[in-house]
């Protein structure tokens, strides 16, 4: 057996450890079915097809186009050499067919087929036959194809039908089926719920003869501007929502693809919070990331929401089976080389700061909502107008609700990104300065009301919103909160007072939100969600130190 094909080796360990956040991430989204593959030309340099300029070469030299003079002026303009080797082909078929007793349409559709075949020739010319021989030089795929078989979308830029027939291939052969389905048009229902489905937006060519292509190929100016057009006028409303929805892993593409790109940049102003996994191809592993690498990187993260990772073919291949391996397989092998399989984020802040709204953009992610079911009666009234009664009722019906939502989180956070709106310690902030160690006391009996076991508060990284109290207190207004900036003002003091701790701090991150719209902290909060190192706050000490000092703590 071939040593890169076991999850347990020293290549999914390095991938693992440079990107665990990246791997749970994707991980979890493959287990919730909201995860897909995006595939372009690199994916079959080591099959043996052409990149886009040799198979124009090969185009331009074929004996039914006989190009070379135009393949050698427009070299470095491949989409109107495509186009121009098109209308050298189309006029030598008309000039043929002027004594011929076809129709304009016979003729159009003539030169459709014919075209085909001369696409078909030069794009499997280097290509084995056999889907065997393929396999001895691939080096990842068949790692990635259990995903692309429980996935509900494989989208592949590329014509061939390679992704086909390594479905068909690994499909049990008891089970008489083809292992897939393919499509090209962007206007069909693409979700499908037994996965296995392939869509080509350029086109579908593939190598039988017998098999059925699409009707058109994407393939020079004026079919890659019509697609760009149609995607701008919701032609491709299924491929929209797929990104929009699914957390995508796009490998062997160089972002080229205008369509590609228009719809990751709609997508990213319409769904700030939801990212996708770009592969930047590592030819040589000794090599490092180039500096211009990191600054594409950079700017993949803020154009196109897209998280890059530096990998090299043998890594592809170890990310595939990392992303695919059961989860006792995942977990026995992911304690032993990094630190955290759970990556928990609770956002805090005081009313009308924008958490709630913040949190609702990392759908992508496992999220936890303010409380775990309707609000307590009174709730909506400033904490200084209560009566003692309503207090008491809301103080025990919050630490309630604490103690449902840490249970929740310690029960499923042993693997993937989770964000979280509010932290428990968020309740001293409607508490008056004199009652917070019985406060503390309250919360921790009802976080560890047993005996035999000590339950605590799940650690996390809390990212802190902090704004202008005026600001909070109009969209307070809003909320049917009703709250004075003065109050809210206090407010935020209490809770930096709680969170911008010695004993915490190294674990908070404070967003100042002030002067910023919605999709600018929601960058913000990606950052720190994404990429900024990870550090836990211990919540439960810091409860213990306020039930011990109260304000003073």
């Amino acid at each position: 057996m071939n040593p890169k094909s076991e999850l347990r080796n020293d290549i999914s360990r390095r991938v693992l450890e440079r990107y665990p956040r990246e791997v749970v991430h994707m991980r979890e989204q493959f287990n919730r079915e909201q995860f897909g593959l995006v595939f372009g030309a690199g994916i079959g340099r080591d099959l043996g097809f052409p990149v886009w300029k040799q198979l124009l070469k090969r185009i331009a030299h074929h004996p039914d186009v006989t190009g070379q003079e135009i393949f050698k002026k427009n070299e470095n303009n491949s989409t109107l050499l495509a186009q121009q080797l098109f209308q050298r082909y189309k006029r030598t078929i008309q000039l043929d067919a002027n004594n011929s007793a076809d129709t304009t349409r016979m003729l159009e559709m003539k030169i459709r087929a014919g075209w085909r075949q001369i696409v078909r020739d030069c794009l499997y010319q280097d290509v084995p036959a056999s889907i065997e021989e393929i396999l001895k030089k691939d080096r990842y795929l068949l790692a990635l194809a259990p995903i692309m078989s429980k996935t509900p979308l494989t989208v592949t830029y590329n014509f061939d039908d390679v992704l086909e027939r390594l479905l068909k291939k690994i499909q049990p052969p008891e089970i008489p089926s083809k292992g897939s389905r393919t499509f090209w048009s962007g206007n069909v229902q693409l979700h499908p719920k037994n996965g296995g489905v392939i869509y080509h937006p350029n086109g579908y060519l593939p190598s039988r003869v017998s098999e059925r292509p699409s009707d058109h190929l994407v393939f020079s100016e004026d079919s890659f501007a019509d697609q760009l057009i149609d995607s701008m006028a919701g032609h491709y409303a299924s491929l929209a929502t797929h990104f929009s929805q699914t957390t995508c892993l796009l490998i062997g593409l160089s972002l080229d693809d205008p369509t590609l790109k228009h719809l990751l940049r709609a997508s990213a102003n319409s769904f700030p919070g939801h990212f996708h996994y770009y592969i930047n191809f590592v030819g040589d592993p000794t090599e490092q990331v180039a500096e211009c690498d990191q600054a594409q990187s950079e700017a993949n993260f803020e154009v196109f929401n897209l998280i890059t990772l530096n990998l090299t073919a043998d890594e592809i291949n170890a990310l595939a089976r990392l992303i695919s391996a059961s989860d006792n397989d995942f977990s026995g092998f992911a304690e032993e080389h990094v630190k955290h399989q759970s990556f928990r984020f609770y956002v805090v802040g005081s009313v009308g700061a924008g958490k709630s709204t913040t949190v609702s953009h990392f759908r992508s992610m496992l999220t936890q909502d303010e409380w775990t079911e309707e609000r307590a009666p009174g709730m909506e009234k400033p904490a200084n107008t209560l009566t003692p009664e309503e207090t008491a009722a809301i103080d025990a019906w919050v630490a309630s609700q604490v103690a449902k939502k840490n249970l929740k989180l310690l029960q499923t956070s042993d693997h993937g990104i989770h964000i979280v709106d509010r932290a428990p310690l968020d309740a001293f902030a409607f508490t008056p300065q004199d009652g917070w160690s019985e406060k503390a006391e309250r919360l921790l009996a009802a976080v560890s009301p047993g005996t035999y076991k000590k339950r605590e508060l799940a650690a996390g990284h809390v990212i802190f919103l902090k704004g202008d109290p005026e600001i909070m207190a109009q969209r307070a207004i809003s909320l049917n909160k009703p709250q004075s900036s003065e109050t809210l003002g206090n407010q935020q003091s209490e809770l930096l007072h709680i969170y911008n701790h010695p004993s915490i701090k190294a674990g908070v991150t404070i967003v100042d939100t002030t002067g910023k719209t919605v999709t600018e902290v929601v960058q913000e909060v990606a950052d720190i969600v994404f990429r900024k190192p990870y550090e836990e706050a211990n919540l439960q000490q810091r409860l213990e130190e306020i039930e011990k000092k109260g304000h003073g703590a």
